[in-house]
């Protein structure tokens, strides 16, 4: 039950933190926002994966994505913020990456 509540804490978070006016960074690099994106879409994926190990994992890739692609338009109407194709590669390597890491650590776990 915990992992379901912290998993949509997760995904109002990113919502909350897309949509919010742009502030600056206190630690900014050239690739910051990209490597904001990457962390958080990962983790989604990582607590979406635990909290519904029922569904699919295409599914849930799908899903998560779509959010992401849903967020990124309703940014076109949020002051300072707009839509950017960057951030949603961003949001699908982070996905993968989440995807992999996780078969990763279950085969070495298994051998």
């Amino acid at each position: 039950m915990q992992i379901l509540i912290l998993t949509w804490l997760w995904l109002l978070t990113i919502l909350y933190l897309s949509l919010k006016p742009q502030v600056e960074m206190p630690i900014s690099f050239e690739y910051m926002d990209k490597l904001l994106h990457l962390g958080s879409y990962a983790f989604a994926m990582i607590l979406i994966t635990l909290a519904y190990p029922q569904i699919n994992r295409y599914r849930s890739v799908a899903l998560l994505f779509a959010y992401g692609l849903l967020i990124e338009i309703a940014q076109l109407f949020a002051i300072n913020r707009y839509f950017e194709v960057a951030d949603l590669v961003a949001n699908l390597i982070g996905i993968l990456l989440a995807i992999y890491l996780m078969k990763f650590t279950r085969a070495t776990a298994q051998s």
